[in-house]
Order: structure tokens, then sequence, then C-alpha cells
């Protein structure tokens, strides 16, 4: 076939459209590069190949017409112009012309199916809601707004127009599912727990809250699971009974609805059946709220709607609310309607009301990461761990609980846990700063004792990493559709005047003094009353000129003027922290927390911190017999009357930690007999626990047969198989995370009890 320089197609509608759809024509070259876009004028769509540049691995020149590939999609959506990949096409319901030469060698294309373009006019739909959270302060659960949230607002495209895109062995298990979903029904997704305003709203009925927050069980997941599906008539049964996967696509779009609890219960279907396009981000507002309107494919009436939601949580942004998509997408939405999102992710603040300024001039030291300065403990105090004996002192410790704690639980008050990992330091400043007198802050650090707290004379050091606040602002893109853009400014570090390492005070707002950001509408992404203002990775910490290591530091924030002087006797009622009890408001800084501190006047803040990066170690060891191991192999068999008298048995493990800042757990079950109680330990590696001696870093405990076999002893004459689990997990947060990268491996063994 001769070589085409120039592409005019004649474009046609089999069924008219319900509306004039404006169309754009798209060329690919047969791998998927993208040549060419033209709108469809007058019914004709031209390309022009002359203008095509070269495509790597084919000599210049003309194409074949069966070298392109044509697609048409409709334009109404101005973001279809920013298109370039097939891929993203997907989004628009675009058809794909097929290119064929009649006897002249004229190229044709056929008309647009009407199964296409029904799907091609374009509504458009107002999207509205709310997302908040639940805290809970004292004894009150109160419901809060989450501002500066990003909300993705998604469309599930039409079931209809990719049903037959999705694999005939995967519609051939439909069938099955549905009419015998008793597989399913066995293997659930887990059922969240009641959220925290169940619980209020429960108990303030009279209900027992140990019973609203209990798991369920998986028997009641099952029968709850079964008693949702709802009934299925008996023409769909037949129909999906039938073994024709034509006959069965068709039954599925026709009864979508109906089948969503199935598909709900088993997530691997979820990508074959239920597929989003994202139609509008947008960001929530000082009270929580959103209110867009979104462009939607009118085919089938009402759009239905999914949303899912990220956070900048320490500088990233970061998923907090993802849902399964069968299970929380708003199906046939009524456009206007509130949409309430409760989010319930542990790292996601109250404080709402975004760019709103603290006034006058002050400064708020927050949090490390999310965890509030006020609950890091700045005393001796010798105390031992709950069940065990042996004090050790919280100095510089934090009674938080982090992401990922797992078995290790906290106390509010109970300063047990240290920090380790990547560090990251939270302040809030007035709306009078940065101003000529208080204008830059720097943070430094030093050593003041050892892991086993015996002081050392640590050097001053500076935190000295590159800080950047980033932004957002909007503005009118080249289609005069309103968008967000995003930018960063450097706090620091300068070098100004004598002084090194110092960071500018953001103001309220970029478009402030001294940024001066010329943006429409420039916001901080972290508001200026709670920002990232340094990080420090723990590990990394020097004293002198040699890494620190584990130990007590304490931290020190040093305040400067525009200049770069660094200022003394400040005013004492300057430097805030978070209340003890309610994070979200400030207290003036006690003296415990000031550097200098005189009656009225301090020259810095400061603050005890104990870090803690190291390793945790585990092993389960041989059962011993009468005090020595029961045999040489690995096998595990285990003869409690080696010479026709019961032995002494003796379960031992290893659980050490550096610093002894680690927790274990160590489970023994038998059978299908489930655990043995008195065999089982937990605890803090510091110290003996659950009748449990430690001697060493070795856990060991001395039992009769009788009293791990239990039911199964049979007078002397039983037998049991056993195993043996055992977690040694650190202690040490980040402010956030449990750092769980030192953990010691997760350690599982087995022993079988024979006469």
């Amino acid at each position: 076939m001769a070589k085409i320089k120039r592409l005019s197609l004649d474009v046609r509608f089999d069924g008219k459209p319900v509306q004039d759809v404006s169309l754009i024509g798209y060329l690919f070259y047969c791998n998927g590069l993208f040549l060419q876009r033209q709108f469809v004028k007058e019914n004709r769509l031209e390309f022009n190949l002359a203008d095509v540049g070269p495509v790597t691995g084919r000599p210049p020149g003309g194409f074949d017409s069966k070298e392109l590939r044509v697609f048409i999609a409709p334009a109404t959506d101005k973001k279809v112009q920013q298109v370039t990949t097939i891929e993203e096409l997907e989004n628009y319901k675009p058809y794909e012309a097929i290119l064929n030469a009649d006897l002249q060698g004229n190229i044709n294309i056929l008309p647009i199916p009407e199964s296409i373009s029904i799907f091609w006019p374009f509504c458009n739909c107002r999207v509205m809601g709310k997302v908040s959270k639940w805290f809970h302060f004292g004894s009150e659960w109160t419901d809060r707004a989450v501002c500066r949230a990003r909300v993705h607002i998604c469309e599930i495209d039409a079931i209809r127009y990719w049903i037959y895109r999705i694999p005939d062995n995967i519609i051939a298990k439909i069938p099955d599912a549905i009419l015998h979903p008793e597989e399913i029904i066995k293997h659930p997704i887990p059922i969240p727990d009641p959220p925290p305003f169940a619980k209020r709203a429960m108990s303030a009925a009279g209900d027992n809250d140990e019973t609203i927050f209990k798991s369920k069980s998986a028997e009641q997941q099952k029968m709850e699971a079964a008693a949702s599906l709802p009934e299925i008539s008996l023409d769909i049964r037949q129909h999906l009974a039938s073994g024709n996967l034509n006959l069965i696509r068709e039954t599925i779009v026709n009864n979508y609805s109906l089948f969503h609890p199935w598909f709900c219960l088993w997530p691997w279907w979820w990508p074959y059946f239920y597929r989003c396009s994202e139609r509008k981000v947008v960001y929530t507002d000082a009270n929580g709220r959103f209110d867009t309107n979104i462009s939607y494919l009118c085919f089938g009436d009402k759009p239905d709607i999914y949303i899912w939601i990220e956070y900048l949580i320490n500088g990233v942004w970061t998923t907090v609310y993802h849902p399964p998509i069968p299970c929380y997408t708003y199906w046939d939405y009524a456009c206007g309607t509130n949409i309430n999102i409760h989010i319930t992710d542990p790292r996601v603040p109250g404080d709402c009301c975004c760019n709103c300024p603290i006034p006058g001039e002050l400064v708020w030291i927050r949090s490390i990461g999310s965890t509030s300065v006020s609950h890091i403990n700045q005393f001796n105090l010798l105390q031992p761990p709950p069940g065990q004996a042996v004090n050790y002192n919280r100095i510089g410790l934090t009674d938080a609980s982090a992401i990922y704690d797992g078995f290790f639980t906290t106390t509010v008050g109970d300063y047990k846990r240290p920090f380790g990992g990547a560090l990251g330091f939270y302040m809030g400043f007035g709306s009078d700063l940065p101003s000529a007198g208080i204008y830059h802050y720097r943070w430094r650090y030093r050593k003041v004792a050892d892991a086993d707290l015996t002081a050392v004379a640590g050097s001053w050091e500076t935190l000295n990493n590159v800080e950047m606040k980033a932004y957002d602002f909007t503005f009118i893109d080249s289609n005069g559709d309103e968008q967000i853009g995003h930018d960063s400014i450097k706090l620091g570090p300068f070098t100004v005047g004598a002084n090194n390492d110092l960071y500018i005070i953001p103001p309220s707002t970029p478009a402030m003094a001294p940024f001066n950001r010329a943006e429409t509408d420039p916001q901080w992404y972290e508001r200026t009353h709670n920002t990232h203002t340094i990080s420090a990775n723990s590990a990394e910490l020097k004293n002198g000129s040699m890494n620190g290591g584990d130990g007590l530091y304490e931290f020190k924030l040093e305040m400067f003027d525009q200049a770069g002087n660094q200022l003394f006797n400040l005013p004492k009622t300057l430097f805030k922290v978070p209340d003890y009890n309610d994070a979200d408001t400030s207290v003036n800084a006690p003296n415990e927390y000031l550097y200098g501190a005189t009656v009225s006047t301090a020259d810095a803040f400061k603050m005890l911190v104990r870090i803690d990066n190291s390793q945790c170690q585990s092993q389960i060891f041989t059962v011993n017999v009468n005090g020595l191991p029961a045999s040489s192999d690995c096998c595990g068999f285990v003869k409690y009357k080696p010479v026709g008298v019961e032995a002494d048995l003796e379960l031992t493990f290893l659980a050490t930690h550096p610093n002894d800042f680690s927790v274990f757990k160590f489970d023994v079950s038998k059978g299908t007999c489930g655990p043995v109680s008195n065999a089982d330990a937990t605890g803090m590696v510091i110290d003996s626990a659950s009748g449990y001696t430690l001697s060493a870093g070795i856990y060991s405990k001395h039992f009769t047969p009788q009293q791990l076999l239990d039911t199964c002893y049979n007078n002397g004459a039983g037998k049991a198989a056993f195993a043996e689990t055992l977690s040694v997990i650190a202690m040490a947060t980040d402010g956030t995370y449990r750092q769980t990268g030192k953990d010691a491996p997760y350690r599982v063994a087995a022993f079988a009890l024979e006469p």
C-alpha cells in the first residue's frame, strides 16, 4: 500500500446523539506513540502526517495506514486536549476507528456505533460534603473538622462500556460465587470495630463500652455477611447458571447494583468490576467542607461518586482514607447533597482553622512528629514496668502511643518509650512574626548522658538540614479553567551575620514579607501555627566528632533578629508548649523547658529527649528435660518420662535489647486446643515476667507434664503437640510510628510431649 502523508476521514454516527457533541481525534503509531490530535470540523477529521516528527525504528516519509491507530473522543471536557497516551484517553470512552482502504485507495472509517456514542454527552454535577474526625477529650468525644485535606473525587465508570474487556476466566467464576457464596462467606474481609462516635452514642444510651468495642468473631462476620446478601430471582439464577459467558456478562450489567454485596466480600474482584475516573481534586476549607462542580458522562443519569482523601503528614501527602470501592461508592449520587466522611487515621490532627493565625509574637513548640512535647518527661523518675519489679529512669521518655504499636500499650503518665529514627520538630509562630526583632530560629543539641544515663559533657551541635516550606496557589490554565499549582520556599539554613544554620520564621501566608509570593491566593500546605521546622536523623546525632549513639540529648531552640544576632533575656511568655490534656491549646512553657530562666525571662527553649536506635534479639530454645536439652536434633520430640518418672520440663527463650527498651510476647498453643495460658508470657525485657525468670537475657519457667498437657494428660499416658511463638519488638517511636525496623525476627518453634 502506498505511503500516505495526509489522512482525511469522514466522521458519522450510527445513531444521532441525544445532544450535539464536539469531537477530537487522536492519531497514534501502532506501538502507542502519540503522533497528533485534531478537532473534528464539519464531520471531517484530518491529520497532516507531514507535520509528524520522525518515529524511532522506522524510515522517514509517509505512513502506511496499517501502522496507524485512530481514536475519536468527546471534546466537551477541555482536559482531553492534554491527553498524550491511549491509557489516558480511556477515561473519555473513545471510539477506535479501523482504517479501511477502498479499491481506489481512499481511506475511510465506519460510523461511530451508538453503543459508544451514548456515553459521550457530559453533564455537570455539584459534589459537596465535609471531612471530619472524632477526637476524645477527657470523657467526651468531639467531632472536629479536618481542614486542608486533599479530596479526590472520582466517578465509577459505567460497567457496560468495558464489561467485554473483563477476561472470560473471571466472568466464569462469578456464577458459582453468587449462586453458592459459602466460600466467600468463609473468608470475609475484616469488619472494623465501631468508630469512636458509635461508642459515644451507645454509651449515652447505657450500653457497655467493652461490649461495643469487642471485635466480631469470624462466625458473627459469616452470619452477618450471609444475612446481608439479597435474594436473587429465578430468572437471574438461570442466566448465571447457563454457562453462556455473553449472557452472564449481560446479567451482571443489568443487575450490577444487586451484585455489589458479593463484590464487596471478595476484594480481588474489585479491579475487574470497578474502574474510577478522577474528575476533580479539591481541598477542604477551615470547616472541613468541600464544594465543587464536576463533569460526568450523562449515560446512566446520575453519577456514581467515590472519594478518597490525602493529608499532608510530615511533609508528605499521605493517603488517610481509601475504603473499598464497591462498599463506599455513592451510587446514583444526588447532585448537591452532602457527603459526610469520617476519617480515623491517628496521624490527622483536629486543630482545624486552616491558615487562621495565632495573634501576636509567640513561639509554640508543639511536637516531635505527632507526639506533644508536653508528653516528654523532663525529670528523673524511677519506676518499674507494670507487673514487673525492676526500676528504670523515665527521664526523656514519652507516654505517647504510636502507629504499629501492636501488643505494646502505653498509659497516659507512664513515660516508658524512647525516640528513634527520623524526628520532625513541629512549631507554631504568632502572626506578628517574623519581625525585625525576632526573625530567625536555630535548633541545636548536645548529648548529656550515655544510654545507661552516665553523664557526659557533649559539645553543642546544630541541626542544619535544608528545610523547604511548600505552598499551593490557584491559576487559570490555557483552557480558561481554574487550576491548583504548587511551589516551595527555602526557610534555611542560612548564614546571617556571624551565625550559621539560621532559619526564617515563616509568615502567615507566602504572600507576606519576606517571601512576597505573587501567585493568586498562595497558602501553606502546613499552617504557620503548626509547621515542620527541622528534621533530625537520631541515628546520626553527634557527640563532638564522634557518633553520639543512644542516650539522653538536650535540644535547644534559639532565636535571632533579622541581622542574625542571637537574642537573650526574652520574655518567658514568648515560649509556649501544648496543654498536657489538650494538644490544641497552648500554655506558657514551664521552667524545665526553658534555658537560662529567671523570674520573667529566658534565653531559649530546651527539652531532654532519650534516643534509642538499638536492635532487639530473640530466640526460642529446645525444651529442657531435667535441666538438659530434650534431644540433640531439631525434630522436637520430648519424652517427659525418660526413665519412667515424670521429669521437670523447662521452656526457655531469649528476649533482649541493649538498653532494655523492648517488650516481648511469648505464646504457647497446644494442638487445636488453643493457648496454654500458664505458659504464655509478656513484659518488658528489663525483668522477669509472667512466672518466667530472667537471667542473662534468657527467660525460663519450669512445668510438670500435667501443667502443659492439661486435658491431654490422660493419667500420665497422654501426648500432645505444641507451638511456641515469640515476638520481641522495639519500643522507640519517631513521634508517629513505632520503629518496627528494630524488631527481632518473629520466631516459631514446635515440640511434642510423649511419655
